[in-house]
């Protein structure tokens, strides 16, 4: 099994060139299969249909299993068949024909502009790595970048004359993102102030630093964030501002385009859950303030 798992590693990488996390989750998904057939007595090359079928019940039964996940399952073992079908060790790849479930609707979590305004003011202007965590996320309400890219970011990503952050994005895709006036003049005071300060190597490239002079982690980060949103009583993850960006964007006028564009999507399909979350927002002012809603006056 180890074997045979490490050779699916190399030709999840090598032929089907995905990312070092999806390759893991593969992994993962064909080693419990593995597992499973091994302790139910069924040799790889009998499994079919119905065995996967029995695994995905296994699955739900052992633990919680939502339709999302299924579907990875169902999408990591469609890859390990065609994976042994290159190995010659199977002809078949009886996972395509199990049927993925249909996933209903996920909408992302966002909060309130109230709320974005009393997150970022809670950052005291006295503390340096506290002014460099208010100008990371005031940066990324602004612009809708990922904390990945974020803190991948480096003193040259920024432009300061034209007000935008050179991005690299998913699948290294470089994108320009603009920032508003307010995140803007945050990393202007960022640089000269508190980088400075926190600055030990004078060849460091990186713009956000932590305490000893290096590139901030995205983990770091994280921290810094639920420390923050937890004094506040606030149900919210550093993804939250990249969502609430989107939806505020629109709630004000923006065209899902441009939206696409700025959050760096390349398909225009993923933007349009904001639209769903817009619609929510305006059927909630409906119900409200409606002659036909349910009021008694």
């Amino acid at each position: 099994m180890t074997s045979l798992l490490k050779r699916f590693d190399d030709f999840i990488i090598f032929t089907r060139r995905l990312s070092e996390k999806t390759r893991e989750v593969y992994s993962m998904d064909a080693r419990l299969y593995l597992e499973y057939l091994d302790e139910s007595g069924i040799r790889l090359e009998d499994a079919g249909v119905e065995e996967i079928e029995s695994y995905l019940i296994w699955r739900r039964r052992t633990g919680k299993l939502e339709e999302r996940t299924e579907g990875r399952i169902l999408s990591s073992l469609r890859a390990f068949y065609l994976f042994l079908s290159s190995e010659g060790l199977s002809g078949k790849n009886p996972a395509t024909l199990v049927e993925k479930p249909k996933e209903s609707a996920h909408l992302p979590r966002v909060i309130s502009e109230d709320e974005v305004d009393e997150l970022l003011s809670s950052f005291p202007s006295s503390d340096p790595l506290s002014q460099r965590d208010y100008t990371l996320f005031e940066l990324i309400y602004s612009s809708g970048m990922r904390i990945s890219e974020a803190v991948a970011l480096d003193v040259s990503s920024y432009r300061r004359d034209e007000s935008t952050i050179a991005v690299i994005g998913k699948r290294d895709k470089e994108r320009l993102v603009f920032i508003g006036e307010i995140a803007s003049a945050a990393l202007d005071r960022y640089l000269e102030e508190v980088r400075p300060l926190l600055l030990k190597d004078e060849k460091e490239k990186a713009l956000f630093l932590n305490r000893r002079g290096g590139r901030l982690t995205r983990q770091a980060a994280h921290k810094r964030f639920h420390e923050a949103v937890g004094k506040l009583g606030i149900d919210a993850t550093v993804h939250t501002l990249r969502h609430s960006f989107a939806t505020h964007m629109i709630e004000h006028g923006a065209d899902i385009r441009s939206v696409q564009e700025m959050l760096g999507h390349s398909d225009v399909r993923t933007t349009q859950i904001y639209t769903h979350l817009d619609t929510s927002s305006i059927l909630a002012f409906f119900d409200k303030y409606s002659p036909l809603g349910d009021d008694d006056d």
